[in-house]
C-alpha cells in the first residue's frame, strides 16, 4: 500500500527570535497516489517564508497530475508561471525559495523535481539512489547563494527523475537542508531506512508527530535552521 507523511518545524534560534518558519511542507493524496513537496525560503530574502508556502501550494496544484507527464520542461514552466502569478506585488526575488517535489500515481510511478539545496533520496526495486549529482557544494551564483525560485530561471538548474516504487520498502524522501546538511553521505541509506520503518509503524498523523519530535530534538548543537521532511513509500507490512 502506498503511504505518505511529512512534517516541518522551526529551528530553536528562529523560534526564540519569533521568526516565521521559512520552510514549508505539503503532503496530499492524488487519485489513489500521493503528492509531496518541501521548500526552504532563502534567509536573505525578506518574504521567503511566503514564497516557500506558495511554492508547495502551487506545486501540488500544477503537478498532482502534470508532474507525471513526459515533458518535464513544459511542466516546470507551467508551475513557475503559476508561482509568479500567486505572488503579491513585490519583486519575485523577495520571495526566493528552493523546492523539492514528488508526485506518485496509484501504480507507484513517481516523478521527482528539485531546484536548489536539500536532498531527494529514493529506493526503487530495492536500490537506493540520490537525485542530486552531489550531496554538498551545490550552491552557485553571487554570494554563494543557492538556485531558487525567483532567482534562477534556467531549466538546466532543475534536477528531475522518474522512479518506480515496486517493492515493500521502496520510497521517496524529500529533505530541506536543515536536515540534509547534517547527514553524512555514508549514512544516508540507513537514515532513509530508519525513517521509513518508523513511519510504516504509525498512522499518517502519528508519523507526523514522530517526525516533529525527532526534528525538535535534532542532535546538532545550537542548530537554528528550520527543518522539513516528506516521504512517500510502499509499506512493508
Amino acid at each position: 500500500m502506498l503511504r505518505a507523511t511529512g512534517a516541518s518545524v522551526i529551528g530553536p534560534v528562529h523560534r526564540q527570535a519569533r521568526t516565521p518558519n521559512q520552510d514549508a511542507m505539503r503532503v496530499g493524496g492524488v487519485r489513489g497516489g500521493w503528492f509531496a513537496a518541501v521548500a526552504d525560503g532563502l534567509g536573505s530574502r525578506e518574504l521567503s517564508h511566503i514564497g516557500s508556502r506558495l511554492a508547495v501550494q502551487q506545486a501540488r496544484r500544477e503537478w498532482s497530475g502534470q508532474l507525471n507527464a513526459d515533458d518535464a520542461r513544459a511542466s516546470i514552466r507551467r508551475f513557475y508561471q503559476s508561482w509568479l502569478r500567486a505572488l503579491p506585488a513585490a519583486p519575485a526575488g523577495t520571495y526566493a525559495t528552493t523546492l523539492l517535489a514528488a508526485s506518485c500515481n496509484a501504480n507507484g510511478i513517481c516523478r521527482l523535481a528539485q531546484l536548489g539545496d536539500g536532498l531527494v533520496v529514493y529506493r526503487t526495486a530495492g536500490e537506493f539512489g540520490v537525485l542530486s549529482g552531489a550531496l554538498h557544494g551545490r550552491r552557485s551564483g553571487f554570494s554563494n547563494e543557492t538556485d531558487a525560485l525567483g532567482v534562477t530561471k534556467s531549466f538546466s538548474a532543475w534536477r528531475t527523475r522518474r522512479v518506480a516504487l515496486v517493492e515493500p520498502g521502496d520510497g521517496v524522501m524529500l529533505m530541506t537542508d536543515g536536515i540534509a546538511d547534517d547527514l553524512r553521505p555514508e549514512r544516508l541509506e540507513a537514515f532513509f531506512s530508519h525513517v521509513l520503518d518508523q513511519a510504516g509503524r504509525r498512522s499518517r498523523r502519528s508519523g507526523r508527530r514522530w517526525l516533529e519530535r525527532q526534528m525538535n530534538s535534532w542532535p546538532t548543537a545550537l542548530h537554528s535552521d528550520d527543518k522539513s521532511i516528506a516521504l512517500i513509500f510502499l509499506d512493508n507490512r
